[in-house]
């Protein structure tokens, strides 16, 4: 996950992400491009990880995203377009596999069991994998959206509670329709 300070978006979704995924094979992480590094989570976003007993979150540090994290990654989710375009930049063949998170969620919603299945061995990390390729393989099928900021997660950073909702409205969704993707990859554990 990626967003710009690491200290609220990206932090919110990696911990959603990891409490939804934690049995199956997977690193979840999270880093900013402009990180306030050693940072916790900032205090209206920790409130929203409070309340989805997500405590983990807690001991978050932000962390500048490197060049290495990029190198190492399977799938990278974006808060926002300009995130996406910074991971481009400075990785251009992440493009195949860095998306918007509500741009994931989008495709994923598209994605079939038999999809993955057909591409895909045995192994539950196969699997994970195929769902991915999946999903790339779905950008550009769809009709484009009639405003292109749905595929961002607005950032509330500095702004009032009702931002704060508002992003975390907009990320939650977009996580579980991710995290679903990968359960029906990998079937019931």
């Amino acid at each position: 996950m990626v967003c710009t300070g690491n200290i609220c978006r990206s932090p919110l979704g990696e911990s959603l992400l990891r409490n939804e995924l934690s049995p199956l094979p997977v690193v979840i992480s999270s880093a900013g491009t402009h990180a306030l590094a050693g940072q916790p989570m900032h205090a209206p976003m920790q409130k929203f990880a409070d309340e989805f007993g997500l405590n983990e979150a807690a001991a978050h540090q932000a962390q500048q995203l490197s060049l290495e994290m990029l190198k190492e990654s399977d799938l990278i989710l974006a808060m926002d377009r300009g995130h996406r375009r910074e991971i481009v930049e400075i990785l251009p063949r992440a493009s195949r596999h860095t998306f918007t998170l509500r741009e994931f969620a989008r495709l994923a919603d598209q994605v079939s069991n038999e999809a993955i299945a057909m591409r895909s061995g045995r192994s539950p990390l196969e699997l994970l994998r195929a769902a991915v390729e999946s999903v790339a393989q779905l950008r550009g099928t769809l009709p484009l959206l009639d405003d292109p900021f749905q595929e961002d997660v607005v950032d509330p950073y500095g702004k009032d509670q009702a931002t704060y909702k508002l992003s975390v409205g907009q990320l939650l969704p977009a996580a579980n329709a991710s995290a679903r993707l990968f359960k029906d990859a990998v079937g019931e554990f």
